[in-house]
């Protein structure tokens, strides 16, 4: 997959596995035997786009969260966030069928995976979040400006 958020393109490319060669899509077609599928204007900036049981999740810098049949393209939704805040510098993680979203005024959404947008929670963590969490061992390491969070059960 090759995703970017320049303007005024910001395309979204799937691109397939067996893919050599030019892989430059020719006379405004938007797949070809290079790329599964391809998408202008939804590309992210900052945040690198997640791909989680076949559901391509992208999280725009802005707070537009779209979903996309990894397979097909076909849009599955379309979501701006409620908490916005100063905006996703974050790529989006998962794990146990959650998808984790952490604005930069330092909240961490927890979205229901799956084909509808379903906002579980929001966490205030009280500090400025930029960098992606980190999931190992059924602990989520995030990192603020001044601390290092590890979140998960006490074993």
């Amino acid at each position: 997959m090759v995703v970017s958020g320049r303007g005024p393109e910001r395309p979204i490319f799937v691109v397939r596995p067996n893919a050599r060669g030019d892989l430059t899509l020719q006379d405004g077609k938007t797949s070809s035997e290079t790329i599964a599928w391809s998408r202008t204007g939804r590309g992210s900036y900052m945040p690198t786009p997640l791909v989680y049981n076949g559901i391509l999740y992208v999280l725009g810098n802005n707070g537009l969260f779209d979903a996309y049949n990894l397979k097909t393209g076909a849009e599955i939704y379309r979501q701006r966030l409620a908490t916005i805040g100063s905006g996703y510098s974050a790529s989006p993680v998962a794990a146990d069928g959650k998808i984790y979203l952490s604005n930069e005024d330092g909240e961490m959404l927890v979205i229901g995976a799956g084909d509808k947008f379903t906002h579980l929670a929001t966490n205030s963590m009280g500090e400025l979040l930029m960098a992606t969490p980190a999931l190992s061992e059924g602990v989520m390491y995030v990192r603020s400006a001044n601390s290092l969070f590890a979140i998960g059960r006490k074993r």
